[in-house]
């Protein structure tokens, strides 16, 4: 529903989700267990999409991305799949990224544990993201924790008091083009 929402949001992700369910006939201990909390997430999903709709003009689900950082004898390519980036109606962009496990800290995307979404932000920031400009600028890191249980869902903005999100993005490559760097130094293959 890119291009906007149903009339009834709850009732097509309970649709949606009975056709996928469907291969839990055979597995009713799961079912019973994973249904529940499904039905829990959509109702949750349901506000919190109205909700963000409010402030996003476009929205690119699962959309690829490469990035070429090039080295002494070649090219590193950078692949990502970004879950959701919104074209938010003030010109700059948000990037979500889905969890229903653990979801990463500050600390640890700003020290490289987990950069997906800043080297995502990298790479929309060098326009290599569907037709988002070079040098676009990131209103947020989004993730959203989706688990069924109390709460079903939960948006975890991923910032930082001392920084921005373009910063972040842009330190996240320069961190991945030091490391890579550093292996395109050694003499050893990699």
């Amino acid at each position: 529903f890119k291009a906007g929402l149903p009339d009834d949001i709850v009732g097509e992700l309970i649709r949606l989700g009975e056709q996928h369910f469907a291969t839990l006939e055979d597995f009713p201990d799961a079912r019973a267990f994973w249904w529940p909390r499904f039905q829990r997430s959509a109702r949750w999903f349901a506000g919190f999409e109205t909700e963000r709709r409010a402030e996003i003009k476009q929205l690119d689900a699962e959309i690829q991305a490469t990035l070429d950082i090039p080295l002494k004898d070649g090219t590193f390519v950078l692949h990502a799949r970004a879950d959701r980036i919104e074209h938010r109606i003030d010109g700059r962009y948000a990037i979500l990224d889905y969890k229903t496990g653990q979801v990463p800290t500050p600390l640890q995307v700003r020290s490289g544990l987990a950069p997906q979404l800043t080297l995502e932000g990298a790479m929309l920031r060098a326009g290599r993201i569907g037709t988002i400009p070079k040098g676009a600028s990131i209103a947020e890191f989004l993730y959203i924790a989706l688990r069924g249980v109390n709460p079903p869902g939960e948006g975890r903005p991923n910032a930082w008091k001392d920084s921005t999100p373009d910063a972040e993005a842009d330190m996240a490559l320069k961190r991945l083009s030091s490391v890579i760097a550093t292996f395109d130094d050694a003499d050893t293959p990699y």
